[in-house]
């Protein structure tokens, strides 16, 4: 590993440290958006999608609408797909406190407040997509196609509103619609965010990259909220 490597390695490694500690105070015009675009709104005002691939020395998207500067979310005949190996720097580098028990001491009550909710959402979500394979990998294959042909609805999202409800069908036949385990309470999450977040799941199905992301957000679960992850994964029922 030459020297400009382990520079740059360790120059983002003192930024993520301080991203974390500083979080609360960064991009405060950005708390007018919804879960993880509030996220990723906070991360561009210090940290460009350009200058975060500089860092980690691969490129973010393989395709897509995104620039180097910022996320074009409004796109309906393409969407950004990932390089498989960012999922896997962010595993890398993005969990400093693991090793750093001063640091998640400082760190656990600004998780608990800015991040804890939007996490768990994402958890969430994907449980209940991953708990039919055969529907999840239906709608990513559905939603592919439409982006491919251009006939992406702006408000195709809206069909996954009421998708944490029990009652939630992708058809009116019982015996052809899909099933899913369901957690009650599930349902009282924002449907806005919902649909976000539905259809960000099925965008990293899409393109391959949803297994890499999940072990991220289980990792960052186990760090920080351990007691909801193990209520997650024992209690789940249909």
């Amino acid at each position: 590993m030459g020297n400009k490597t382990i520079e740059r390695e360790n120059k983002l490694k003192k930024l993520v440290d301080s991203t974390w500690v500083h979080f609360p105070k960064i991009g405060l015009h950005c708390e007018n958006k919804i879960s993880y675009h509030r996220f990723f709104c906070k991360i561009q005002t210090i940290l460009s999608f350009r200058k975060l691939s500089e860092y980690l020395g691969i490129e973010i998207f393989l395709s897509g609408p995104h620039s180097k500067y910022y996320l074009e979310l409004n796109s309906q005949s393409e969407f950004g797909h990932y390089n498989p190996e960012f999922p896997l720097k962010l595993r890398e580098y993005l969990l400093p406190a693991k090793t750093n028990p001063s640091l998640y001491k400082l760190t656990l009550p600004i998780y608990e407040s800015f991040i804890r909710n939007t996490a768990r959402e994402f958890f969430i979500i994907y449980q209940k997509l991953d708990s039919n394979p055969k529907f999840f990998r239906k709608e990513a294959d559905r939603y592919l196609l439409l982006v491919e042909e251009n006939r992406l609805d702006p408000y195709y999202l809206d069909r996954f509103i009421l998708f944490l409800y029990p009652a939630f069908t992708d058809n009116e036949d019982p015996e052809e619609a899909s099933r899913f385990v369901y957690k009650k309470g599930d349902e009282t999450i924002d449907a806005q965010v919902v649909k976000e977040l539905v259809g960000f799941w099925i965008r990293r199905k899409a393109d391959g990259t949803d297994t890499e992301f999940v072990l991220g957000l289980v990792e960052l679960l186990k760090l920080y909220d351990s007691e909801f992850y193990q209520n997650r994964i024992v209690s789940r029922s249909n």
